[in-house]
């Protein structure tokens, strides 16, 4: 029941993020439309930021994918082992994505603390780029924290592994009344 309830903090923070940067985001650009087409003005800032809160965006809608279970993958690779090996391979998968993520993390966080060495600023806001690019390095820690539990889960529950033919999933839809209605 505690990690229940840490996950849903953990879940709670990460959407109240998301929906900062969305709501800051469209905020700053309906004033830069705004400006740009009533007073002839625009600012150069506003695109820079917009910018940077869309790459923020993307790397935190990846994190959200992994709670999900929806990152992209590829099953027609999956299909072509037998049946009983498909969830080890499975789990195979998590590990890898989890050592790629820690791995990126690793390197990328060496690289913004060179960023913020050397004093690199953005060039309409003039913000050390080292904040900018941080997200780099914490997405890919987040990730990782989310494949732990991605794993906890499969392994506490090893039905989600189980995969459904496109019949099947159908089938599941008509009896529970969701479809097949004309």
């Amino acid at each position: 029941m505690k990690e229940e309830s840490r996950e849903r903090w953990y879940n709670k923070i990460e959407s109240t993020i998301g929906i900062v940067i969305v709501i800051a985001m469209l905020v700053i650009l309906t004033v830069q439309v705004f400006a740009r087409y009533i007073s002839g003005i625009s600012y150069a800032w506003i695109d820079e930021i917009s910018r940077y809160g869309l790459v923020w965006l993307a790397y935190l809608a990846a994190v959200y994918a992994i709670y999900q279970d929806s990152h992209i993958k590829v099953d027609l690779l999956l299909k072509v082992w037998p049946k009983k090996m498909r969830k080890a391979i499975r789990h195979f998968s998590v590990i890898i994505f989890f050592v790629y993520s820690v791995v990126v993390a690793y390197f990328s966080g060496m690289w913004v603390l060179d960023i913020y060495n050397t004093g690199t600023r953005s060039i309409a806001m003039g913000i050390p780029m080292a904040y900018v690019q941080c997200i780099i390095p914490i997405a890919h820690i987040l990730m990782a924290i989310r494949l732990v539990q991605l794993e906890i889960r499969y392994i506490k529950h090893p039905e989600l592994l189980e995969e459904k033919t496109s019949e099947e999933a159908a089938e599941e839809l008509i009896a529970e009344g969701k479809g097949g209605e004309a």
